[in-house]
């Protein structure tokens, strides 16, 4: 899953995209601020960490996602505005978008636009991703009504395409996001290959001072929003690794900024993880591996399979399924068995987060 971090200049975007960055192993060169910058983030999963441990697994595969940090988006003028346009391919082929918005009040670091306001800033992305998409659709209207002038073989997809794009835009006109004119199926079929930024999953990180981490935000103008300060993430990633815990402690946080980003991150996106690897009854002398698997919530047996290797669910004949919580509290698989909370699963069985999965198959 690829994720655009975007946002204002001055908004404090590039100092958390470093922060995640640093906590995913990746070494990012931000010299050049006119450039997009890819991190690929490991998520950190405590559940995983406890098979490798139990299993003493030789390879440990984390589930990743690819964080991009889009350089500040400037729409205070026109000028500057049609230079942030150069980025909408990048936005487009993204996955998610986190826009992050200033709440931290300084002298030294200038406001965009000269002023400190969350929801003012909010607001005038939204409404530039909607001119976004109303550019697209507008066009593509033009298309279709001249193309279904003429009887061709695929002039009723055309007509039924054109009422969609229609309704989209009498969406778009009424200030809403084409999310919520999107019925499930065939209308997102047909949507696909446009990538309408107002159809993305958003999510608002409010990159506050330390003072306002105590105080939660769950939304601003609709839109899901975590608070976060860029700033102590910063100070943390300076500090010595075995030190970031009692720092955290101290702020009184459980977690870093990054991790509780990538948490958001996969509720927004409706993902879900299961888990896999080889107990020590089945070991057979080859290296083993632990992995964290990433897959859509109500994502069925098969469909795990197929993320493995699709020769696994060619072959499908059962899914050896047990929860994490349960596997833990047994102890091991062979205790989790004995307690009768180890299940045969079907093909059509809906994987839960934080499945531990061992796929028996014949092919």
């Amino acid at each position: 899953m690829r994720i655009a971090l975007i946002g204002p200049p001055q908004s404090g975007k590039s100092t958390l995209f470093a922060a995640v960055a640093e906590a995913g192993g990746s070494h990012i060169d931000l010299s050049r601020p006119d450039r997009d910058h890819l991190a690929v983030v490991k998520v950190p999963d405590v559940r995983l960490d406890w098979l490798a441990e139990k299993s003493q697994a030789t390879k440990v595969t984390f589930a990743e996602l690819d964080f991009i940090d889009v350089p500040g988006l400037d729409l205070s003028s026109e000028p500057a505005r049609l230079q942030s346009q150069a980025h909408w391919p990048t936005m487009r082929n993204s996955d998610m978008l986190v826009l992050v918005v200033r709440s931290f009040k300084s002298e030294s670091v200038p406001a965009y636009r000269g002023r400190i306001s969350p929801e003012g800033d909010i607001e005038e992305f939204l409404t530039e991703l909607l001119f976004a998409d109303l550019d697209q659709v507008t066009a593509r209207v033009a298309k279709l009504e001249a193309a279904t002038r003429k009887p061709t073989a695929d002039r009723q997809d055309q007509l039924k395409e054109l009422e969609l794009m229609k309704r989209l835009a009498e969406v778009i006109e009424k200030g809403k996001p084409i999310s919520e004119a999107v019925h499930p199926g065939t209308d997102q079929k047909l949507l696909r290959s446009f990538a309408f930024l107002s159809q993305k999953p958003l999510l608002v990180v409010l990159n506050c001072s330390e003072d306002d981490l105590a105080t939660e935000a769950t939304t601003l103008c609709s839109v899901p929003c975590i608070k976060l300060s860029a700033k102590i993430e910063e100070e943390i990633t300076q500090l010595p690794p075995e030190d970031r815990g009692g720092f955290l402690s101290d702020l009184g946080l459980d977690s870093s900024a990054s991790e509780r980003l990538i948490r958001a991150c996969y509720e927004r996106l409706n993902l879900v993880t299961f888990l896999t690897y080889k107990p020590n009854e089945l070991r057979t002398g080859m290296a083993s591996e632990s992995r964290a698997w990433t897959i859509p919530a109500g994502a069925d047996a098969l469909t795990a399979a197929g993320q493995i290797h699709s020769d696994i669910a060619r072959g499908f004949i059962r899914a050896e399924t047990v929860a994490f919580d349960d596997l833990a509290a047994a102890g091991d698989m062979k205790a989790a068995r004995a307690a009768g909370k180890v299940r045969l699963e079907g093909k059509s069985y809906v994987v839960q987060d934080g499945d531990v999965i061992n796929f028996r198959f014949n092919v």
